[in-house]
């Protein structure tokens, strides 16, 4: 894995504005109607590991899936992201695709040290803004736009940043919590930001200290408008995350998958490494040598006190 969005995984689907979600696209013979990415990495030399896991399916009524996601990989930091096009006819796959490449593209240029993680993933969604009026004004595709979640994940944290109603949530020993915030209308329909917006964007961007074994998960409404927070999170906590990953798109699809439906996944671990290990039996000699030193003052009162029998 790390070498970003998988190809093909951005085709045509629903919408017919920049802030509707009705109607659809042509469909190609040569679009899959279900993309998949899964892979493991190690981050950084904290001991610690991460899983990732992607799915993307069309549902079970748009001909097609105008849904893109990102998993790449660059130096310490991995940046995952799910787009979910709207637009009309071709528009919402032209969005979503040019957002994830100029995202990933903006992202890993920025000169190490020249921005927080914060400030980089804004920049960078603000370049995918950039890229999605280009790409639109060149293809005629006037009002193409898309949602898009992303997190850049480095050394322990992790820079969340959205747009629109696709959503990222931390499950943390057994409990989910959504990070984001929709940016959605009065209708569910609706979205009030999105990249492709001639005004300009200014995206939230949240920070999450992460902690081995937690997990993210990125998606699209077509999951959240199916799957309760609370089903999310036991499916996921369940199993391993390609299985939950295929899972929560089957649940999704079981109830009536009215729209394409993402997910991404990443879980931190725990590896043993050698320097995890060294750690850990300096850590066990010295519980070891505390509790005989314990034990041996608690036996010396015991002795001075009379508690223990003496010889006659």
């Amino acid at each position: 894995m790390g070498s970003g969005a998988e190809p093909g995984c951005a085709v045509r689907g629903d919408t017919s504005g920049p802030a509707s979600r009705d109607g659809a696209g042509a469909w190609r013979e040569d679009d899959p109607r279900v993309c998949s990415r899964q892979g493991l990495h190690a981050e950084g030399r904290l001991g610690l590991g991460a899983q990732t896991a992607a799915r993307t399916d069309t549902g079970r009524v748009r001909e097609n899936n105008e849904d893109r996601y990102l998993v790449r990989e660059g130096g310490k930091t991995t940046l995952i992201a799910v787009a979910d096009g709207v637009g009309g006819e071709a528009g919402g796959e032209l969005a979503s695709a040019a957002a994830v490449d100029a995202l990933a593209d903006g992202f890993f240029s920025t000169p190490a040290g020249s921005m927080t993680p914060a400030e980089a993933l804004a920049a960078a969604i603000r370049g995918a803004n950039d890229a999605v009026l280009g790409a639109a004004g060149k293809s005629g595709q006037q009002g193409a736009a898309s949602t898009l979640v992303v997190a850049a994940i480095a050394d322990g944290s992790a820079a969340i940043g959205n747009l629109g109603d696709s959503r990222a949530y931390l499950l943390r020993d057994g409990e989910i919590r959504l990070v984001t915030a929709d940016h959605s209308g009065e209708y569910q329909s609706s979205i009030t930001r999105f990249v492709g917006d001639p005004r300009g964007v200014q995206p939230d961007v949240f920070l999450e200290a992460l902690r081995p074994g937690d997990r993210l998960l990125l998606c699209s409404d077509g999951l959240t408008r199916h799957v309760p927070d609370a089903e999310i999170a036991s499916t996921v906590r369940r199993t391993d995350l390609d299985r939950a990953a295929t899972a929560l798109i089957d649940l999704a699809r079981s109830r009536g998958g009215e729209d394409n439906i993402t997910v991404v996944l990443y879980a931190a671990r725990r590896t043993f490494g050698l320097a995890s290990l060294r750690h850990n039996v300096v850590n066990l000699v010295l519980a070891l040598l505390t509790a005989v030193v314990v034990a041996g003052a608690i036996a010396a009162l015991l002795f001075a006190s009379g508690a223990y029998p003496t010889a006659r």
